[in-house]
């Protein structure tokens, strides 16, 4: 198991051990070898959108362990299982401590994919990726505000969204370019008229990014006009934060929704 902690508090805790825990002899000297440190690393295990790494000091004559991994945050323990949320290369260090006193190691690197990758290559399965709205959960599209998601239109029930609408087909790729697909009719949707039309099928080209605000990232469709799930979402702004994702299922809230502006949740699932 791994412990974080403070580390001044980690520093004090060492110092402290190593000085009352090892035997001396009578003229106050710590007995035995001074450590030689080393150690080994996992290869980075993606779970959910983190990386998992796993460190084992295979340090000689140590007993006590103080981690550095790179990210601004230290661990203790002979082996140590570290969460990194970001991406990046990362140097990490350990120092062991034993009866001869304590060494640092050399530096290593660990190289983390960003989660941002991770989300792409969900969204896109790595190449090309098709999604349509969750016509078999309750509210799979709701309308309000950032503070309150549904002020607006709290949803319809599950299995209730008009045809024209439920069928429509959503595909990203890799290569930044968004498709839609109306299956013939697109769902109209503004204050006078809720009705099936002529289809909008259309391309876009995409910029996907790091989602401002909440989010697990974003992307915004360029093309006036594109939109995802309602014909009125986000008509000026066409961005559309991931809200949550995994090979399944999708959540957007398309709109920033800043200074009280107008958004929509959409819940997809993959075809």
């Amino acid at each position: 198991m791994m412990h974080i902690w403070n580390k001044t508090a980690l520093v004090l805790l060492a110092s402290s051990l190593v000085f009352t825990a090892c035997d001396k002899d009578d003229d106050g000297k710590l007995e035995g070898p001074k450590p030689t440190v080393s150690f080994v690393a996992s290869a980075p295990k993606v779970v959910g959108l983190t990386s998992e790494v796993t460190f084992t000091s295979t340090s000689t004559d140590a007993f006590l362990y103080q981690w550095d991994f790179g990210d601004g945050t230290i661990g203790s323990g002979q082996t140590v299982t570290h969460v990194y949320t970001k991406g990046g290369t990362f140097k990490v260090q350990v120092v062991a401590a034993g009866r001869g006193g304590s060494s640092t190691s050399e530096t290593k690197e660990v190289t983390i994919v960003s989660p941002l990758s991770t989300v792409n290559k969900l969204l896109t399965g790595g190449s090309s990726k098709t999604w349509m709205l969750d016509n078999t959960v309750d509210a799979p599209i709701v309308v309000g505000i950032e503070a309150e998601p549904t002020k607006y239109f709290g949803g319809v029930k599950a299995g209730e969204l008009p045809k024209c609408q439920s069928d429509d087909e959503y595909t990203f790729s890799a290569s930044n370019v968004f498709t839609y697909d109306s299956k013939g009719e697109t769902f109209y949707a503004n204050q006078k008229d809720y009705s099936c039309q002529p289809g909008l099928s259309d391309t876009s080209p995409l910029v996907f990014g790091a989602a401002v605000g909440n989010g697990l990232g974003q992307f915004s469709l360029t093309k006036a006009g594109t939109f995802i799930g309602a014909t009125d979402a986000s008509l000026t702004e066409r961005v559309y934060r991931i809200l949550s994702i995994d090979e399944k299922k999708m959540t957007l809230r398309a709109g920033s929704g800043a200074s009280g502006g107008t958004v929509f949740t959409l819940k997809l699932v993959a075809k």
